[in-house]
């Protein structure tokens, strides 16, 4: 989408005459009525809205891509994405100053040279963004969680993660990386995982640069634990949007609708994303449960699916024999098919869009295996009778692995054409995944220094000389100020959300618990219900142990794949979304454990906080018997030291039991609801 800022004094319209930088009406500015000027709603202060929502979009666009570029250790297009001045602190190392200090150290971390070694694996998943705008609109903060599966093939196998405090500048309108500082939790061996530690640093048979500082953040490695710290606190202040007020402008009639028309047309494209995030994201839950049908509902009927080395299925019909040929639902299978860091691009006129998502798969069987997988999608959508639908879908496979195994020393390889089930075209692209190397076509250019992936012509798709003052232009800006604030709430609730889980890391209770609804729920599997703020306190202090950093131990809870629906009153929401915990202690043990959250939410004094938190556990699993396949452990109960208020309100069991969670939402473009025993 494109990157121009439709308010503000840049405004130039024919006709019109232009006071200052926004619209209040004229009697709202002078007290006299103008009889050439029609009194409106203070359109500029919504331009400024949909401004900054644009720009959440292109921070989480710019961090989304560095992270691709990661992966392949693409040095040139990730300094291509700082600003000049741009500072970059990874762990320890000290703080490097401007572009060519960065690429030195981006290069020395790379052997001296771009792109991966032969056999090498670096997927850098940047997921969980808290963004802030500033009321001037030309800065911005970000807290990311990374996950990162490092490894070259019969030589190392590494987990590591750890949250980035990031900054970000508009320059010259164009949004860039002005500060990355990335904090380490863990580096750890993939065998152990994080009951274990590494014996020198990530990076230690490598020559980095001298720092231009020191760091700004001085702590120690893993088994040590830290507090990094946050750009923001309390409730209020993980809100996304913070405008400056709008100043005031007198236009004529005219000026208006064509102001009007732009306003519309930057609301539209962001709907249009938000519906295409919902669209991909509801695709990924109904994998894990093999909704096969409702899948299918999903597409175009010309849409097309090529998963792997599989070839290509055209039609919902072949789509669907596909599908189904992946089998159907069974005790003791895992397939939780995760999507995450999209970057979308949807056409001015909002007919067709692409996508770039992330899926991280946990699979397997019991006794079989704990596989773990990783894709990367380039999909593309089209918009028919209002609705977004997949028309084409297609999973590069990046690597499958197992826990048991590692990816040290073991990968499968990539699919080949069925013989049972031929598709009908041949794959579009023959590959090896790793331990070869697949670089997955990208849609889009570099966001700094690229061109748009549609050619940026909605100027004259939006105003052009046939534009007449023809709507009811209150009713239209209404209108668009509804839509505005379901986006901004949606913003806001992924703000609250996440910003929770970061709180949960560090076993942060005040701050956690302050996010919560005066008589807000906590339900964390089959824990019960816990009612009240001071409830819930009590209930994550018996569940994680007390307040304040435990040293030796992680608990992090990384959330990701919303799909968030606010209510039509503007007071309630829901949001189904996905979690993956890493739960342990030095020297002791290791667990990983997957979930789902199906939550409410609820506006208090204009603040949206947390209604309802309740946790389905999909998997809790010892890492070090092997994961899910060999380790699976049951869901807590209710606690001894302190019972819950009420009892579970969902009695199920975790895998190796197959469950079927409720759904807040119906399918989003057939509109059917998943039914019990659909799965089946």
């Amino acid at each position: 989408m494109g990157q121009k800022d439709f308010g503000g004094a840049r405004t130039r319209v024919r006709g019109g005459v232009v006071w200052a930088a926004s619209l209040l009406g004229a009697a709202g500015m002078t007290g006299q009525a103008a009889p050439d000027v029609h009194a409106t709603p203070n359109i500029a202060q919504l331009e400024q809205q949909a401004t900054q929502l644009a720009d959440i979009e292109a921070v989480k666009r710019l961090q989304r891509a560095y992270g691709y570029y990661l992966d392949r250790s693409d040095w040139d297009n990730i300094v291509d994405l700082l600003t000049d001045d741009a500072t970059l602190e990874y762990g320890p190392a000290g703080v490097f100053v401007g572009k060519e200090h960065a690429r030195a150290l981006l290069y020395s971390i790379g052997y001296g040279k771009s792109g991966l070694q032969p056999q090498q694996i670096r997927e850098h998943v940047q997921m969980q963004p808290v963004i802030t705008i500033a009321p001037d609109g030309q800065t911005a903060k970000g807290r990311w969680r990374a996950i990162v599966i490092l490894g070259q093939f019969h030589q190392y196998a590494r987990w590591q993660t750890g949250p980035y405090e990031n900054e970000y500048r508009k320059d010259h309108g164009v949004w860039k990386i002005s500060k990355i500082h990335w904090v380490e939790t863990f580096t750890v061996p993939e065998q152990g995982g994080w009951k274990t530690k590494m014996t020198q640093s990530n990076v230690a048979d490598r020559k980095l640069p001298q720092p231009d500082r020191p760091s700004s953040f001085a702590y120690d490695p893993w088994p040590a634990v830290s507090l990094p710290p946050y750009h923001y606190s309390g409730p209020d202040a993980i809100r996304p949007l913070n405008p400056a007020p709008a100043p005031m402008v007198k236009l004529s009639g005219a000026a208006v609708a064509v102001r009007l028309a732009k306003l519309k047309w930057q609301v539209d494209r962001l709907e249009d994303q938000r519906q295409i995030e919902i669209l991909q994201r509801t695709y990924g839950y109904y994998v894990d449960k093999n909704l096969w049908q409702q899948i299918v509902d999903l597409y175009t009927e010309d849409g097309t699916l090529e998963i792997g080395g599989r070839g290509v299925f055209v039609g919902k019909t072949r789509i669907l024999q596909y599908l189904q040929f992946l089998g159907k639902p069974e005790e003791g299978r895992l397939y939780d098919h995760t999507q995450l860091q999209p970057i979308i691009d949807v056409s001015p006129d909002g007919t067709e869009a692409k996508g770039r998502w992330r899926a991280l798969v946990f699979t397997g069987g019991v006794n079989d295996g704990s596989v773990i997988g990783d894709c990367v999608y380039e999909n593309e959508y089209r918009k028919q009778n209002g609705v977004w639908r997949i028309h084409k879908l297609h999973a590069y496979f990046v690597m499958y692995s197992t826990l048991e195994k590692g990816w040290a020393d073991y990968a499968r390889p990539n699919t080949r054409p069925e013989k049972a089930l031929p598709p009908d075209l041949p794959p579009t692209m023959v590959y090896d995944m790793y331990p070869g190397t697949l670089v997955a076509p990208a849609h889009y250019e570099n966001p700094v220094t690229g061109k748009p992936v549609y050619p940026d012509n909605h100027d004259t798709a939006v105003v052009g000389p046939e534009m007449a003052v023809t709507t009811d232009q209150t009713a239209e800006l209404d209108a668009l100020s509804r839509t505005l604030t379901r986006l901004q709430d949606t913003q806001e609730i992924q703000n609250l959300q996440n910003a929770y889980g970061f709180y949960l890391d560090k076993w942060q209770w005040d701050s956690a618990t302050a996010l919560f609804a005066t008589h807000g729920t906590l339900e964390l599997a089959q824990r019960g219900v816990y009612v009240g703020k001071p409830r819930i306190r009590a209930s994550l202090e018996d569940a994680f142990g007390p307040q304040g950093l435990h040293q030796g131990e992680v608990s992090d809870h990384a959330f990701y794949q919303p799909v968030i629906h606010i209510a039509d009153d503007g007071k309630t929401a829901s949001a189904r979304i996905r979690e993956l915990s890493i739960l342990g202690k030095y020297g002791v043990q290791a667990y990983i454990a997957g979930g789902t959250r199906e939550n409410q939410y609820v506006k208090e004094n204009g603040v949206w906080r947390i209604k309802s938190d309740h946790l389905y556990l999909t998997f809790l699993a010892d890492y070090e018997k092997g994961g899910w396949a060999h380790g699976a452990l049951p869901a807590p109960g209710p606690s001894k030291t302190l019972p819950p208020d009420r009892p579970p309100s969902v009695n199920y069991m975790p895998f190796p039991a197959f469950q079927e969670l409720p759904f807040h939402y119906p399918n989003p473009v057939s509109g059917k609801w998943v039914q019990a025993g659909e799965s089946h």
